[in-house]
């Protein structure tokens, strides 16, 4: 039996495995596809029948060896994690020869979601560890009278290095605009939710979706907002207020939001929402 033959205990893949399925997924033409992606992965052909086998059986791949929805939405959360624990390894200091080795362990023997468990974990800590450094002078905001206010937002990736982009594709499910309003129980953050437009992180591909929720932390519990219609609120009394030298005037909170691009689910994730006013 060579490696990465089966499917591990629980579904989880090896990083093998993975490549075979990347392979397959950025190759358009099917026909003999077996034999050249035994030939590029080092393995026998014989191998790659067997693993796609199993992989139509459990309704990752059809007959065609086209992706399903299911498989679409299982490849792309594990590729998505093994991107995502390269960074966390970095991020933690991990040896760069060592990175590649250890994110496909995690992979291989970790359950997916004890890995997001830990890596949202990660991205908490580090959130408030920035604000303890970063945050120069604190006080209450002012707002002015208006029952509406227009503000600018912005929806950052909490697990990127700042060279890269930073923006978190849970900005693609709103609308430019953003307003503080007055409500009968207090201030309100008021978003306009559309529908996401985004490029695959594997191939490219135009998607589109939507988000399926969004959560915010406060008092270190996770809250659901209230969403009407296209419009989501959060309470500004949820926010962390500052005042920046020059009198600028921010809002941050950290978030928590899935949602559905292509024909993929979106894991949930952590991002910081600012708002400047």
């Amino acid at each position: 039996m060579e490696k990465g033959e089966h499917l591990k205990r629980q579904n989880r893949p090896s990083m093998l495995q993975l490549r075979y399925m990347r392979e397959l997924h950025d190759t358009k033409k099917k026909r003999g596809i077996q034999r050249v992606i035994a030939e590029r992965c080092g393995v026998n052909a014989s191998t790659i029948n067997r693993y796609f086998k199993i992989c139509i059986e459990k309704g990752i791949l059809s007959e065609e060896l086209e992706f399903t929805s299911r498989g679409e939405e299982w490849f792309g959360m594990y590729w998505e994690m093994y991107q995502a624990l390269m960074d966390y390894l970095t991020e933690v200091g991990a040896r760069e020869d060592e990175r590649q080795k250890a994110a496909e362990a995690m992979i291989e023997n970790t359950d997916i979601h004890i890995l997001q468990l830990m890596l949202n974990d990660h991205q908490k800590q580090k959130y408030r560890r920035m604000k303890e450094v970063t945050v120069q002078s604190e006080m209450s905001v002012t707002f002015r009278d208006e029952a509406r206010c227009q503000v600018e937002f912005a929806v950052y990736k909490m697990s990127r290095k700042m060279h890269k982009n930073r923006f978190s594709m849970a900005m693609h499910g709103f609308e430019e605009e953003a307003w503080i309003v007055q409500r009968s129980t207090g201030r309100y953050l008021e978003l306009t939710l559309k529908d996401m437009a985004a490029n695959s992180r594997i191939n490219g591909t135009a998607m589109s979706g939507y988000l399926n929720s969004l959560k915010y932390e406060e008092n270190d519990q996770l809250v659901a907002a209230e969403i009407s219609g296209n419009k989501l609120y959060i309470p500004m009394n949820a926010f962390k207020m500052h005042r920046w030298p020059g009198g600028e005037q921010i809002a941050s909170i950290s978030i928590t939001v899935t949602g559905s691009v292509g024909r993929m689910h979106m894991p949930e994730s952590t991002a910081l929402l600012c708002v400047w006013f």
